[in-house]
């Protein structure tokens, strides 16, 4: 059940080589920075056995739909980036925290 996740993650890459490639703009620039902070959460998040759950399935979803989301907006404007760009990321970081804390909530209760 963690494909939605790997998916994210290829999803992710393909956003930060489009920033890369485009404008070497500041905000480029700290977009990607904050798009590679969230890889290594993603694949932490693959490795727990509550994303198999159907709330986990479920933040997964939203999780890869919101990634989708902000590579499609990214690629039609050719990395030149806006005010939706950012929401967007917004709400990918917010959904990605919401599987987080789902997870380690269980381990916490766990431990």
């Amino acid at each position: 059940m963690s494909e939605p996740l790997a998916a994210t993650e290829t999803v992710c890459r393909e956003v930060i080589a489009t920033l890369s490639s485009s404008s070497p703009s500041a905000d480029a620039q700290v977009m990607k920075g904050r798009m590679e902070a969230l890889l290594p959460k993603i694949a932490e998040s693959r490795k727990k056995l509550m994303v198999k759950s159907p709330k986990g399935r479920e933040l997964t979803a939203e999780i890869l739909k919101n990634a989708s989301k902000l590579r499609d907006m990214v690629t039609e404007s050719n990395g030149k980036l806006g005010d939706g760009d950012t929401q967007q990321l917004s709400l990918l970081e917010t959904s990605v925290g919401k599987l987080e804390i789902y997870w380690k909530s269980f381990e916490y209760v766990t431990t």
